[in-house]
Formats: C-alpha cells, sequence, structure tokens
C-alpha cells in the first residue's frame, strides 16, 4: 500500500482552503493536507513534517508567497511549491518562478480545477529531476569504478567541467582550477586538438583519437578520447568526452607483438639451436649446457654466438627475453 500524498496549504482564507483541498481529493485518492494560517503554524508545520507539495497564496495578510517559497526551498529544495496569485500578478509569479516555484494559478474559482493537473505535473517533475540525481550518481559511481575520465570542454578546448581521473591528467586540485586549463595541453599540438574538436562539431558525429601523455615521472600513458557534440542549455556547442585508460592494453599488444616476433625468429632456429636458447633462457652455465647435451663447451659458444646474431639480441638478458617471448607465444 502507498503512503499518501502529503500536502500543506499555505492560506489564511479558509474557503479558499477548503476549495483547493476538494479539488486535491478530487484528483488524488489517498491525500494527507495540513493547514498553515500564519508564519507561526508554517514554522511549525514545516519542522514536524516533510510534504510531497507545497501549495500557498501569494497575498497573505502575514507574508507573502514568495517568502513562503524561499523559506520551504531553503529547508526542502526538492519539494515543489505551487502558488495562487491574482489577477494582474503574473509578473511576480514568472519572477517566482525564477526563484524556484514549479507553477501558478490565478486564484479564481473557476480556476481552482486546474489545481489537479498543476500538482500531479508538480510531482512528475520531481520524480524526473529525482532519477536524473540518481542516474547521475549511479553513472558517475560506474565511471569511478572502472577509472573513466569525464569531461565537457568548449569548442576551443577550454575545460568547463571535469570528474577526478580527468582532473589529475590535466594536473589540475579542483574541477575550478580546470576551467582555466585547455585539453590541448594533452595533445602534441594545439592543432591536434582543434582538428579533433573541430571535426566534431562540424560532422555532429562522434569521434575517437588515441593520446601519448608523458608524465613528469618519465612514465608514458595511453588513453582513448572519446567525444561527441553537445549543446549547452542557452544552445552554445560544447564537447562532451570520455577519457579511458588503456596504457595496460597498450602494454599487452606491445608484449604480444614481440611475442609473435621472437616466435617467428625461434622458429627459423635449428633444433640443437633451439635446445640450447631454452638452456640459457633457464639460466645454465656452457659448461652445464655442453654436459646436458653432450658437446663441447666451444660447441655451445658457437651456438650462443649463432643465436645472438639470428634473434638480433644485443646481450644475454635479451637473448633470455626473447626466448621467454617465444615460449608465451607458444603457450
Amino acid at each position: 500500500m502507498s503512503d499518501p500524498l502529503h500536502v500543506l496549504i499555505v492560506d489564511d482564507n479558509p474557503q479558499d482552503r477548503a476549495l483547493a483541498i476538494r479539488e486535491l481529493r478530487r484528483e488524488f485518492a489517498d491525500v494527507d493536507v495540513r493547514q498553515a494560517i500564519d508564519q507561526a503554524q508554517l514554522d511549525r508545520t514545516l519542522h514536524d513534517f516533510r510534504f510531497d507539495v507545497v501549495i500557498t497564496d501569494y497575498q497573505l495578510q502575514w507574508s507573502d508567497g514568495i517568502r513562503v517559497l524561499r523559506q520551504v526551498k531553503s529547508s526542502f529544495p526538492d519539494c515543489p511549491v505551487l502558488m495562487f496569485t491574482a489577477t494582474g500578478n503574473e509578473e511576480i509569479a514568472v519572477e517566482a518562478l525564477k526563484g524556484g516555484l514549479d507553477d501558478y494559478i490565478v486564484k479564481k474559482s473557476s480556476h481552482f480545477v486546474r489545481l489537479r493537473g498543476a500538482v500531479r505535473t508538480a510531482l512528475e517533475h520531481r520524480d524526473m529531476r529525482r532519477r536524473a540525481v540518481e542516474l547521475e550518481a549511479r553513472l558517475e559511481s560506474l565511471l569511478s569504478r572502472l577509472d573513466v575520465g569525464v569531461f565537457r570542454c568548449t569548442a576551443d578546448g577550454r575545460v568547463l567541467e571535469a570528474n577526478a581521473p580527468v582532473l589529475a591528467l590535466l594536473g589540475s586540485d579542483s574541477a575550478d582550477a580546470s576551467s582555466s586549463v585547455s585539453l590541448a595541453c594533452l595533445f602534441d599540438s594545439t592543432v591536434d586538438c582543434l582538428m579533433l574538436l573541430d571535426s566534431t562539431i562540424e560532422s555532429g558525429e562522434p569521434q575517437e583519437c588515441e593520446i601519448e601523455v608523458h608524465e613528469p615521472s618519465g612514465r608514458v600513458s595511453h588513453f582513448r578520447l572519446s567525444v561527441v557534440p553537445a549543446r549547452t542549455s542557452t544552445g552554445e556547442a560544447v564537447i562532451d568526452g570520455l577519457a579511458e585508460d588503456i596504457t595496460a592494453r597498450k602494454r599487452s599488444e606491445s608484449e604480444a607483438r614481440q611475442a609473435a616476433v621472437a616466435s617467428a625468429r625461434v622458429s627459423l632456429l635449428s633444433s640443437r639451436e633451439k635446445e640450447v636458447l631454452d638452456a640459457v633462457a633457464a639460466g645454465k652455465a656452457n659448461k652445464v649446457i655442453a654436459r646436458d647435451l653432450q658437446i663441447s663447451e666451444k660447441t655451445v659458444e658457437k651456438h650462443r654466438a649463432n643465436l645472438t646474431r639470428k634473434l638480433q639480441a644485443k646481450s644475454v638478458a635479451e637473448l633470455v627475453r626473447l626466448a621467454l617471448a617465444a615460449q608465451s607465444a607458444a603457450q
């Protein structure tokens, strides 16, 4: 069984309160209505209860609807507020809308019927806002676990918003500080950055690129940037993007290529050379290899020289790495 709809009506006119309650009960099967007719009662009621929606008159003997709106929103920012206004007060109502009012209704007997739809619409909008906030929180949580950077920048690359991974990538301590940073600092040249952003905006299509980031420590990281065109609420063209750290993948790909090359080179060796290579990779000395393979140490040295030449190894350590890479590729 669902909870009743909790409504607060702020109005010092008993007849108008009765009309509002009548319309609410016609629309909602289970509604709990509380009333505030003065400031003390409003303060007490807002302190003791939580409401799904607040309905206030603009013209009160002890206050006005704008002050009621501010008081409600200061304690319950997510609570929808509707306001009755007299004819000719539409400008005040519009100003109240800018301050967070959800809707207003001209206070005429014939207009009270609008209250039903206005309340339902306000509740739907509240639920949509809550779902949007929850979705954003879940997405942010997921992205943080995946260590994926999220950012928004202007068409010329100036960063407007960024989460923690992108802030770290930009070398910025805070989102506020990032506003003075350009995405271009991640590219080899500003031109490369602007070409990507211009192409995204002009084509209207998502774009991707891979970049190398050289850290002060000397470490090189690889990132894939995925960007899409977007617009702000004022119509300004911006870029939304993701920055994914693909360093581990790049390293794996490089190791796989090295293993494939090593395997191809090793495949060209003779059976005896492969036996010597395996023994060298196992850390055996020439004397031990000679004994195990029943050959002379001079022959072992000859095979090692051939291995170094054929595998293009510059040292014993590199020879061992090639042998291990070839073994990895064969598994």
